[in-house]
C-alpha cells in the first residue's frame, strides 16, 4: 500500500510540476503602417500599452508580431499617464516594440491567446497578410482566446478556420463604430480614407454585431465567453478586454 502510495504521489508531483513549468505566452498583433493622411499612424498607445502592462504583471511571456516584423510605428504617445509614461519606458517594452516579430517566426501552439490593439494601418496591412491570418487561424482553432480593441477587430475580418469558416460568424462582438468613424474621426477624414467599413463587413461575413448605442452607452464591450472572443469599442477599453482574456485564460486551466 505504501509502495502505490508513493508511486501516486511522484505521478502528481511530476504532473504539478509540468504545469508550473509550462509557458503562458500572449500575442500581440499590430502594424507597419506609420501613417495615414500624412500624420503619424501605426498602433494607438494606450490600447498597446495598457494589455501590455497587465499581462507583464501576470509574468505572461509577451511576443509582439506585424507582418513585416522589425520596430512597430507607435502614436498618440504624447500626454499620458504615469502608468502608460511607465510602461513605454520600460526595457521590456522597449525590446519588444522595437524587434516585434515576422509571422514566419510565430509558433501557433505557444500561445494561450491574441490581444490586437488598434491603429488605422490595421484595415491595409494586417487585415490582408495571409500568414498573419494563419497564425490567428491556428491559434483560435488551438483553444485560444482573442481580444480585440477598437480598430483593431478589423484584422480579424478575413480570418478563416480550419472548418473554413470565417471566424467572425456567429460570434457576438462589437467594433469601432461607423456613426463615430462618420462623425468624429477628422483623421480618417470620416471615413473616406478607410477602404471599407467594418460594421458593413463584419455583418457581410457573419457576425453576431452589436452597435454601440450613443444613447444608453451600451454595446461598447462585448465578452462571448463560449466563443472565446472579447471586443471593444473603444481606445479606453485596453484593461477590460486585458482581464477578460485573463479570467477565460484562468478558467481553462
Amino acid at each position: 500500500m505504501n509502495k502505490i502510495l508513493t508511486i501516486l504521489l511522484i505521478f502528481f508531483l511530476v504532473i504539478s510540476c509540468k504545469k508550473n513549468n509550462e509557458k503562458k505566452k500572449i500575442l500581440f498583433i499590430t502594424t507597419n503602417v506609420n501613417e495615414m493622411k500624412n500624420e503619424p499612424n501605426g498602433t494607438y498607445l494606450i490600447e498597446l500599452a495598457i494589455p501590455f502592462n497587465k499581462f507583464s504583471q501576470k509574468k505572461f511571456e509577451i511576443d509582439i508580431v506585424s507582418p513585416k516584423g522589425g520596430e512597430i510605428p507607435i502614436y498618440h504617445s504624447g500626454d499620458t499617464t504615469s502608468l502608460v509614461k511607465a510602461v513605454i519606458k520600460s526595457e521590456l517594452f522597449q525590446n519588444k516594440t522595437k524587434n516585434s516579430l515576422k509571422p514566419t517566426e510565430i509558433n501557433p501552439k505557444e500561445y494561450l491567446g491574441i490581444i490586437i490593439p488598434g491603429g488605422y494601418g490595421q484595415f491595409w496591412d494586417t487585415h490582408k497578410d495571409v500568414d498573419i491570418l494563419r497564425v490567428i487561424s491556428e491559434i483560435y482553432d488551438n483553444g485560444g482566446i482573442i481580444g480585440t480593441i477598437g480598430h483593431g477587430t478589423a484584422t480579424l475580418i478575413d480570418v478563416k478556420l480550419n472548418s473554413g469558416e470565417y471566424l467572425v460568424k456567429n460570434k457576438t462582438m462589437t467594433s469601432f463604430p461607423t456613426w463615430n468613424e462618420k462623425n468624429i474621426m477628422e483623421q480618417s477624414d470620416f471615413g473616406k480614407l478607410l477602404p471599407y467599413d467594418m460594421e458593413t463587413e463584419l455583418l457581410k461575413k457573419g457576425a453576431n454585431l452589436k452597435v454601440y448605442n450613443h444613447e444608453r452607452k451600451i454595446n461598447y464591450e462585448i465578452v462571448d465567453s463560449e466563443n472565446r472572443l472579447i471586443t471593444a469599442s473603444f481606445a479606453n477599453s485596453g484593461k477590460f478586454v486585458a482581464d477578460e482574456v485573463l479570467n477565460l485564460i484562468n478558467r481553462k486551466e
